[in-house]
């Protein structure tokens, strides 16, 4: 097992067009900024609407006997 990481790390690094190929294959895998955009207002709309439930069901909880 030592000698195949010694191995490895020995091999030459890849040359540049290897490494721009599989720079690019990791594209289609990351978030665009419309991504980014739409989770922003997700996750807005569900704080926004988690304090008004809350602070309904402090208002109702309340006034309970």
């Amino acid at each position: 097992m030592a000698t195949e990481m010694a191995n490895e790390s020995l091999q030459p690094p890849p040359n540049l067009s290897d490494r721009v190929s599989r720079l690019e294959g990791a594209y289609p895998h990351l978030a665009t900024k419309a991504d980014l955009e739409r989770l922003q207002s997700t996750l807005i709309k569900w704080i926004v609407g988690t304090g008004i439930a809350l602070f309904a069901a402090m208002q109702f909880f309340d006034r309970l006997p």
